[in-house]
């Protein structure tokens, strides 16, 4: 069977987008020559932009009646796919004109990781090929972007990224004070930080950076890909369990993770880069410094 139109029905966070590209790479290596309709919610829209075997970006607006299943049927049944592909598996990919069709329903997965079942799902497709990394898709204005914000720095190859996480959560993260102590303890091995995150974590931002003698920058609530660029040309992140930790990963940064009450095993940045941190009561805050000054030392040696 030609297989030149595929449709691919992804998942919503940050860190479950970025975790399904293995799929998308999967399948683009597969058939060379398809290109990709693809169903994502707001917040994944950024993500897929620039993914360059893309056709059209379908967007599934949860505010709309029925979670918007029924507009964004009415939208997708004019098209007729060679294949779906749906990680998702909420019923849609049943709804549609379609050769054929692969969900999580019929998914054997390969291991205890999100990737493993999320490629499980195209398992009698895939067989026994190794799984993909992970990828992001930064434009050359992002990249662009990150260049112009990265020139105050003299020294631009040992840039530390950092994220403090989002205040309402608070046991996923640090508290401000052990960052400071944290990021002056290795002021020795640094040339800079580049703070990055939302807009929930704007205002201890600024504080840890009024208190810390590195020179730094400010990126708090830029978009995600302008962030993956800066990532890019860190040497390390350091975060809580967020997108950003997964984007790090795919750009190919090593990465360290505060983890909290999501199993590590699982939910991880994929790769053989990423360092995850538990504390024993599943509470990030609990972290000691001295544990992530180690890991820091074991990354940079």
């Amino acid at each position: 069977m030609s297989i030149n139109k595929i449709l691919f029905i992804g998942l919503s966070s940050v860190g479950d987008v970025v975790m399904t590209t293995p799929v998308l790479k999967s399948l683009q290596n597969m058939y060379p020559d398809a290109m990709f309709d693809i169903v994502v919610d707001k917040r994944g829209t950024g993500l897929y932009k620039n993914y360059p075997r893309l056709n059209k970006l379908y967007l599934k607006d949860k505010d709309l009646p029925l979670r918007g299943v029924p507009n964004l049927l009415l939208q997708l049944w004019k098209n007729k796919y060679d294949l779906v592909v749906d990680v998702r598996s909420d019923g849609l990919a049943y709804l549609l004109r379609a050769k054929k069709r692969y969900t999580k329903w019929s998914a054997k997965s390969y291991g205890p990781h999100a990737v493993e079942g999320l490629i499980g799902v195209i398992a009698k497709l895939h067989g026994n090929k190794p799984i993909p990394d992970t990828s992001v898709w930064p434009s050359n204005e992002d990249k662009d972007y990150a260049e112009k914000e990265i020139s105050v720095f003299a020294d631009k190859t040992k840039l530390l990224a950092l994220s403090l996480g989002d205040s309402r959560k608070p046991t996923k993260t640090w508290s401000v004070e052990k960052y400071i102590e944290l990021i002056n303890r290795h002021e020795d091995g640094f040339s800079g930080v580049i703070f990055l995150g939302n807009s929930f974590e704007a205002a201890e931002t600024r504080e840890v950076a009024s208190k810390i003698s590195l020179p730094h920058i400010n990126t708090v609530d830029n978009s995600l890909l302008e962030a993956a660029a800066l990532i890019e040309k860190s040497c390390l992140y350091i975060g809580p369990d967020s997108g950003l930790g997964h984007i790090a990963s795919a750009v190919k940064t090593p990465t360290i993770s505060f983890f909290a009450l999501t199993e590590p095993e699982r939910y991880r940045p994929w790769g053989n880069k990423a360092v995850c941190l538990v504390d024993e009561n599943r509470d990030a805050r609990n972290i000691p410094v001295d544990k992530v000054s180690a890991a820091i030392k074991g990354i940079l040696k």
